[in-house]
């Protein structure tokens, strides 16, 4: 998150979104604002600004993210796996308090410019990390499409439940291991240094067409998809634990695990030019 966020502030210097982004955060970057949405889960130094946006959206847990059976084509409202509260809703509802029309949304309450900035930018990120869009449904050990299922089913809480040598969920490897590897192999210590390294590349396929106010749908397809791809394990064998089913698979290959630091460092590398993007489409320079 704090790379992503790192990357965007370099790319809209100099812009009206920049200023904007000034006014509303102050000294606060938008590479430490990034991660106020995961910090606000916590128990430990809650602000005041935390409690009272934890007070009045007591279920902000499930913005991050949706579930998305990864065998579907794309993100539809009325999938299993979809609701009105998911991360593609969230982005949608601070898209809209951003740009003054925060009476057009129900999903997000008495939250503020400033705090609706910091959860767009993280909700953003989030949506880029496959498995925060799509999941696995099983019966047994077997992947189905629960849409039309007429068995019984499990879900893997976008892989949460799958685990490999050991205790390794597959969720927190694309999470957080993934990222921590590909720094190690570039050489590089911290978010803004990595930013850096990932801005000096050519630049992924990032852009968009249409409305912006779309976009996140798209984003949440080219996920979907990409989950697919995620999930594609053998799944060993099921185990009942106290916090639900979960799955063990077969380890790692060094294959799997290539395309997995090549895929998670493009969409990172694609979330930073489009949270810019983003940005400079709600507060576009003047012509």
């Amino acid at each position: 998150h704090k790379t992503i966020g790192a990357m965007a502030v370099k790319l809209i210097a100099g812009t009206t979104a920049a200023t904007h982004v000034r006014a509303l955060l102050g000294d606060e970057t938008l590479s430490t604002a990034s991660v106020w949405a995961d910090q606000v889960k916590g128990r430990r130094d809650q602000t005041p600004e935390m409690l009272q946006f934890k007070t009045a959206n007591p279920n902000h847990f499930v913005f991050h993210y949706t579930d998305i059976p990864f065998e579907e084509p794309r993100y539809r409202d009325d999938s299993i796996g979809a609701t009105n509260v998911d991360v593609v809703h969230a982005i949608t509802a601070c898209i809209l308090i951003l740009r003054g029309r925060a009476g057009e949304q129900t999903l997000l309450k008495d939250v503020t410019p400033k705090v609706a900035l910091r959860l767009l930018i993280h909700y953003i990120e989030d949506l880029h990390q496959p498995l925060h869009v799509g999941a696995g449904y099983l019966d047994g050990t077997n992947f189905i499409d629960p849409n039309g299922y007429a068995k019984p089913f499990k879900d893997d809480r976008g892989a949460n439940q799958l685990v490999f040598e050991g205790t390794n969920k597959l969720h927190f490897f694309w999470d957080v291991t993934l990222v921590r590897l590909n720094m190690t192999n570039a050489y590089v210590q911290t978010p803004v240094e990595y930013a850096s390294l990932l801005l000096g590349k050519p630049p992924p396929a990032w852009q968009d067409s249409g409305p912006f106010m779309n976009w996140e749908r798209d984003w949440a397809n080219e996920s979907l998809a990409l989950s697919a791809k995620v999930h594609d394990v053998t799944v060993v064998d099921e185990n009942d634990t106290e916090r639900g089913p979960q799955w063990h698979i077969k380890d790692l290959t060094p294959e799997y695990i290539a395309w997995s630091c090549k895929t998670a460092e493009q969409q990172m590398t694609k979330a930073g030019y489009r949270v810019a993007a983003i940005l400079q489409a709600i507060w576009p320079d003047k012509q």
